[in-house]
């Protein structure tokens, strides 16, 4: 049951771009699926690979992120930020953190 709760979550949260936005929180969530925060964090961590939800959700960001900067490379750093629900710095920080470039260096890397 946990497994279909998070498969449906997830879908919702991706496409209807919940992640989106900057300021989701945890309780839009257990509200939006009547759950507590306890299920809620049991849920991803089973699912998610142990994640919390801020990290579950900037997982999904920086997934959106880099599809956007492999398929949209005329967009700004900025733009992109901005579609996915970061600041400018904090998707150059999470990304390199993820990928171990920042965003201006892998769009740099993949003009070759």
């Amino acid at each position: 049951m946990d497994q279909h709760l998070f498969e449906t979550i997830d879908t919702t949260i991706r496409e209807e771009r919940l992640y989106a936005k900057v300021d989701l929180m945890r309780e839009d969530i257990m509200n939006r699926f009547n759950v507590s925060r306890h299920r809620l964090n049991a849920i991803l961590n089973l699912h998610a690979d142990g994640k919390s939800f801020p990290q579950y959700i900037n997982t999904i960001r920086l997934e959106e992120a880099h599809k956007l900067l492999t398929n949209h490379p005329e967009k700004t750093i900025y733009q992109i930020a901005d579609i996915v629900g970061f600041t400018a710095p904090n998707l150059r920080q999470q990304f390199k953190r993820k990928y171990g470039v920042t965003p201006s260096e892998y769009l740099k890397s993949r003009q070759y």
